[in-house]
């Protein structure tokens, strides 16, 4: 384990229709501290099958997950401990309709982190202010736009303390003038020095944030480098032509 790390996944495979179909195809990556990754690559390429089973929402079939030198695929492992330190925001903000912004946001940090309720409120309230929703702290998801949920849905995962963020297509559920207001969250974000992995299409924010881009296909790592290296001088005929299709 190099201690730079806090996520190592090797030659993780997933399967399904037992192995006809293989959504990952022995993956390996790391993601250090503070690094933004961004991961590309044409629909059904495994993007979002790599991240959920980064937190195990997908069990691999093969090949394990590192999480700060922690074998989390082993049986011994428990994974609800380290999926407390791992905030996943989804392309469904996930939200529930039953309850205020402000109990979506508190429910987890109380039952799970033990905090008190005045503890959390405090620390959601603070959140909610800094993505511009304060004054949304007693409403119903229902009476939000999209791009406030899924900046709620952010917070919400905040409110955790995670070590990490896993973002998958966070904004592809959304109108197109409600991408930029979430966007810019995870900007924010970036700048503070969040681990984050990030599926996105949004190929600006992966070219403006990412420290590194990894483009997938096939259920394999066909390429990753800096956004520089892959946007503007991407060496595997398959990025190319991916990148042709998009940008």
């Amino acid at each position: 384990m190099n201690a730079d790390y806090i996520i190592q996944a090797n030659n993780l495979q997933k399967h399904f229709d037992g192995g006809e179909i293989k959504a990952l195809d022995g993956v390996t990556a790391s993601i250090r501290k503070g690094e933004v990754v961004v991961v590309i690559g044409p629909s059904g390429s495994g993007k979002s099958t790599f991240l959920r089973c980064l937190n195990l929402l997908e069990l691999p079939t093969g090949g394990q997950v590192l999480f700060e030198g922690v074998d989390i695929t082993a049986k011994s492992a428990d994974i609800n401990l380290h999926r407390q330190k791992m905030g996943m925001v989804f392309q469904h903000f996930n939200l529930f309709p039953h309850m205020t912004i402000l109990k979506n946001m508190t429910l987890a940090p109380v039952k799970l982190l033990k905090k008190s309720q005045a503890d959390a409120e405090s620390q959601a309230l603070k959140l909610l202010e800094r993505v511009g929703l304060a004054d949304r702290a007693g409403a119903y998801p229902s009476q939000l736009s999209g791009g406030q949920k899924q900046r709620i849905a952010i917070v919400r995962a905040l409110c955790m303390d995670p070590e990490v963020m896993l973002f998958d297509e966070p904004t592809s559920a959304l109108d197109p003038e409600m991408v930029g207001e979430v966007l810019e969250v995870m900007k924010e974000l970036a700048k503070e020095g969040m681990t984050m992995v990030v599926v996105t299409h949004e190929m600006g924010f992966a070219r403006e944030v990412a420290d590194r881009v990894i483009f997938m296909a096939d259920g394999k790592i066909v390429e990753e480098g800096s956004p520089e290296k892959i946007f503007t001088a991407p060496e595997q005929g398959r990025t190319k032509e991916f990148l042709a299709k998009v940008l």
